[in-house]
């Protein structure tokens, strides 16, 4: 008789676990989901401005080549980066992958701060007037600060929102992966 409470007890607990985690998931999902297409909102107004800047980044990186530091790494990584941003540019605002846009855009910022270093750091690079114009427009071109302060803030909240105790693990099973925030380099 204590056996058959037992079970039935351990049937209860399981069925509440069950349901529990159905309500958590369906609760869960849609709060996800706003604040992820928060960030993607958030995003499109900046996709211009960053147009622009990378192409400046991309005459650095040709007077980088032109001024003899074609050989190094990071003139390499760019002309990748740089093309990966193109090809994801080509999407309409409506059709872009915002993820994958971000994602390129932090790591053409940290190309642009290494070229920046690399540049200042050599000798013969110092001299090209030509190199140290090109960053200088490359610096000098930046997206409207309220824009970046804008996305910066909604994936904060979508981070909050994707890290909390409980809804973690729903955003790990259903693809709620982070998103990057927004650094300008220089």
């Amino acid at each position: 008789m204590m056996a058959r409470r037992v079970r039935r007890l351990a049937v209860v607990v399981l069925v509440l676990l069950v349901v529990g985690a159905i309500a958590l998931v369906l609760t869960t999902r849609p709060k996800l989901e706003d604040a992820r297409d928060g960030v993607d909102h958030a995003w499109t107004p900046l996709r211009g401005p960053l147009s622009v800047r990378y192409t400046k980044l991309a005459e650095a990186n040709a007077q980088l080549v032109a001024a003899g530091g074609g050989e190094r790494d990071v003139s390499r990584a760019l002309g990748l980066r740089l093309g990966r941003w193109d090809e994801l540019r080509r999407a309409k605002d409506g059709d872009a992958d915002a993820d994958a846009e971000a994602q390129t855009a932090d790591q053409l910022e940290g190309l642009g701060t290494r070229l920046q270093a690399v540049a200042s750091s050599s000798d013969r690079l110092r001299t090209s007037d030509a190199l140290t114009q090109a960053i200088a427009a490359f610096q000098g071109t930046v997206p409207p600060p309220p824009a970046v302060t804008a996305y910066n803030r909604s994936v904060r909240d979508y981070e909050d929102e994707r890290n909390g105790l409980l809804r973690g693990p729903v955003a790990s099973l259903f693809g709620y992966d982070s998103r990057p925030q927004l650094v300008l380099a220089g």
